[in-house]
């Protein structure tokens, strides 16, 4: 046993992380399956289950699979074109990922299986080797190569490219530091030491599907490019695609159906419709608002996972009022949490507390715990209005997107922040609208938004797009992938983050995460006042398909009966 798998155990020991965390955190670390299972056997007792995998629709794939057929999936319209290199919505990215694939892929649980990458290391946290696949092929027949996999980093960590992965890697990872080793080796030489690094060529940084070293951005939906188990066929923008299964797929066990469709929905209202009369098999992101017919339908599986999936409402930390902290704190004391868990949710969600570590990371129990959780308070927020120099209230515009629950949370507030003195005017615009493109980004550009961030599968993947200095936009919108849309820069919150990126040991990224979440918690940048547990929906008789993470399709093992 190495010195960080026997810091797994004692931390399992000392009962500071469960069977199930050391599992997930070994898995990023590419420690092996039977090197788990070791060290779960010398965890002793504990808690039974942790250490299984996720659940699927139907249960687990088997020998007894029905092969064949077509699966039908209802998902949102995508709000920007259909490329994996600067996609940045659910429906672009669920239809990029039937037909592309990552080196890794996370579980419902966030666990870290292998794809494009069969086992990876890090000889330090700024240094992480993987071992590519062999024997893989483009969906042209041409075979995937190590010069593959550097292009496509290349191509995601220049700034000329609009990635939207350029937020995920800034600071971590620049231009031409991935380099080819050999024909089957590539190694990833960070700027800065980030110990959940396979998070980010994982789905959880969906931008990193492998794609060929000649690739043109915007000729994906062309077909017939990428690796994964089913073939691009046909696309019709704001209707749908089709995908034909992959002959020469190198898992020769998969896929088992013939073909996917997916289909295009304006609102959730239609798909909920289309899956109850069985129009489609899948709604893979079905949000609680809109869809509660789905759960007592008896021809409806329900799935469901705690999930690092939010929704910030940005303060921009360089304009009136909102420069003024108070007034931040303000409106944060305004809302009735557990009211909005219920009411939005009927309780399928967790209470946020207006910083970025997530419940389900584990490093953010300690923070969890330790930072107070910020309460309906209308005689403090009041005291502050009047301290921040609106003793008379505030007016003040919210801006946001019409989006699975985020019309109704913005109602919310509105009707919560009235008795303060808060009046709240709602400009609530379509998806593409409201993110826009270029240098008309709505999102970026007003003083007080909603957006929705998809889960992500470690706190620093959060952060980093969102909270840190380095992803304050420019004026002019011109650093793509500098989404700070509460323009808030802490240098302090930086140190700690960067500190909490490179520590190996538990016990000591938990305590540097409650400096940093009581950091951003007291500075309140943006309200995060719930996370997600993400569910998904499908026919009865799918089977196979994996729970989670929501935001993403994996569509490998799916089969119908």
């Amino acid at each position: 046993m190495g010195d960080y798998e026997y810091h797994l155990v004692e931390e399992v020991r000392a009962g500071r992380m469960t069977r199930r965390d050391l599992v997930r955190r070994a898995t990023v670390f590419g420690i092996s399956a039977p090197t788990i299972a070791a060290l779960l056997a010398a965890c002793g007792g504990g808690e039974g289950g942790g250490e299984t995998g996720a659940a699927t629709t139907g249960g687990a794939a088997s020998a007894n699979v029905t092969k064949g057929g077509t699966g039908r999936f209802g998902i949102t319209v995508p709000a920007s074109d259909v490329d994996p290199v600067t996609m940045f919505n659910t429906g672009a990215i669920m239809t990029s990922q039937v037909a592309g694939e990552y080196l890794c892929f996370p579980d419902p649980v966030y666990k870290l299986d292998p794809r494009l990458a069969t086992k990876w290391e890090a000889s330090a946290p700024d240094t992480w080797t993987f071992t590519i696949r062999q024997s893989v092929k483009w969906h042209d027949g041409s075979p995937l190569t190590v010069d593959d996999v550097v292009a496509t980093f290349d191509r995601l960590t220049d700034p000329k490219s609009n990635s939207a992965a350029l937020s995920a890697f800034q600071g971590i990872l620049s231009k031409g530091n991935v380099e080819a080793v050999d024909k089957q080796t590539v190694t990833f030489h960070l700027d800065r030491g980030f110990v959940d690094f396979p998070y980010l060529v994982s789905p959880f940084n969906y931008n990193s599907i492998i794609l060929p070293k000649n690739y043109e951005i915007g000729t994906f939906t062309n077909g017939g490019i990428g690796t994964g188990p089913f073939i691009l066929k046909e696309y019709t923008p704001k209707q749908g695609a089709r995908f034909d299964k992959n002959p020469n797929y190198w898992d020769p066990a998969l896929p088992h159906m013939d073909a996917v469709e997916i289909k295009y929905y304006d609102d959730t209202p239609p798909i909920v419709l289309a899956l109850q009369a069985g129009e489609i098999d899948a709604f893979p992101q079905t949000p609680f608002q809109g869809s509660q017919a789905l759960f007592s339908d008896p021809n409806i599986t329900v799935l469901q996972d705690r999930s690092s999936e939010y929704r910030a409402m940005h303060m921009r930390v360089d304009k009136a009022p909102f420069d003024n902290v108070k007034v931040r704190q303000a409106i944060a004391s305004c809302l009735d949490r557990p009211g909005l868990v219920e009411g939005l949710f009927q309780g399928k969600a967790e209470l946020g507390n207006d910083h970025a570590f997530a419940p389900i990371y584990p490093p953010s129990e300690k923070a969890t715990n330790e930072v107070e959780q910020r309460a309906q308070d209308y005689d403090l927020a009041k005291q502050l209005l009047t301290e921040a120099g609106h003793e008379g209230g505030l007016d003040v515009e919210l801006t946001t997107e019409r989006f699975l629950e985020i019309p109704q949370y913005a109602q919310f507030v509105q009707q919560q922040c009235e008795p303060a003195g808060i009046n709240v005017k709602l400009n609530v615009q379509d998806q593409a609208t409201y993110y826009g493109t270029g240098k008309n980004q709505p999102w970026l550009v007003v003083p007080f938004g909603i957006v929705d961030w998809g889960a992500r599968g470690s706190a620093s993947q959060t952060i980093a797009p969102a909270y840190l200095c380095t992803s304050v936009p420019k004026p002019d919108l011109s650093n793509s992938g500098a989404w700070n849309s509460a323009y808030w820069c802490n240098k302090q919150f930086d140190k700690l983050v960067f500190q909490f990126d490179q520590e190996l040991d538990e016990a000591k990224r938990m305590d540097i995460a409650v400096q940093a979440a009581q950091l951003q918690h007291d500075e309140v940048p943006s309200v995060i006042a719930y996370w997600i547990k993400e569910q998904r929906t499908t026919r009865t008789n799918v089977h196979g398909l994996p729970a989670g993470p929501t935001f993403h399709l994996d569509v490998r093992e799916m089969y119908l009966s």
